[in-house]
């Protein structure tokens, strides 16, 4: 029974731990951030070329899923129409509210951690082992400055982006599919109002701190893992692996803590 209790204590040190060095290089990246002198134009480069594989190459990618998770949503909709005996008024804005609260962040952070959180860890890994790190800091040369700071500041931006991007897909192609098959009866722009008109602060408040917040915790997790590094190159897979599984279960669990502090619920129990 003690070993359990033990077992159980280290297992909770080492979370509160993790959550502390998270939160920590969040805080560093962001003093680093407001500082002009951190924007030289080596570390301006590294954003914009993290930029540009994170969100712009990632764009093609999020209209697709977007547009897949779209059509399996106007499906299921269609069902509980014919089913239910509902109209398009009932079931759209319940969609919608899915759509920009829960399926579009997520669906962005499932793209930029499987496209680029990978890639940024292997990358830095890689490094570490290399010894360029260590060149770096040789040279002076912050490694939090030149590495991480620009790293996590894109995987921020791509989020919140891409999750417009996303959500934007996910509608334009819903309608479409469910206008062809007659799902969906009104226009174009009744139904563009439609939604609008659903639209609250209550859905922005989300929306905003869930994509930000979420990035920032998979961008810095997929960072510490790849500079926490140690052992050879054939540590690397391993490392860049697993720090996928752990943003990913940040990302899931930012979700959750946000869920119960905006809205007062888990799932569908109504929190005290």
């Amino acid at each position: 029974m003690f070993w359990a209790v033990e077992f159980i204590g280290a297992q909770f040190l080492g979370r509160c731990a993790t959550l502390a060095s998270i939160l920590a290089i969040l805080w560093a990246t962001a003093i680093l951030a407001i500082r002009p002198t951190s924007w030289t134009r080596p570390v301006r480069q590294v954003l914009a070329r993290q930029l540009m594989f994170t969100c712009v190459d990632a764009a093609f990618v999020g209209v697709r899923f977007g547009a897949a998770v779209g059509v399996l949503i106007i499906v299921q909709a269609a069902l509980w129409i014919d089913a239910l005996g509902i109209t398009t008024d009932i079931i759209m804005p319940i969609l919608w509210k899915a759509i920009v609260r829960e399926l579009a962040p997520l669906l962005a952070c499932l793209v930029v951690i499987g496209r680029s959180g990978i890639a940024i860890s292997t990358e830095l890994a890689t490094m570490v082992v290399g010894g360029e790190v260590e060149v770096l800091d040789a040279q002076g040369i912050d490694p939090m400055t030149c590495l991480v700071m620009p790293r996590i500041i894109s995987v921020v931006v791509s989020v919140f982006c891409l999750a417009i991007i996303i959500a934007t897909s996910m509608v334009v192609t819903g309608y479409a599919i469910g206008w062809g098959m007659d799902a969906i009866r009104d226009s174009w722009s009744t139904f563009l109002d439609g939604i609008v008109s659903q639209f609250n602060s209550l859905d922005l408040l989300f929306f905003v701190p869930k994509t930000i917040i979420a990035g920032a915790f998979a961008g810095a997790i997929c960072c510490i893992d790849g500079l926490n590094v140690r052992g050879t190159m054939t540590d690397v897979p391993r490392v860049s692996s697993r720090s996928g599984i752990r943003a990913l279960t940040a990302v899931f669990a930012v979700s959750a803590v946000l869920s119960v502090l905006i809205y007062g619920r888990l799932l569908v129990f109504k929190i005290m």
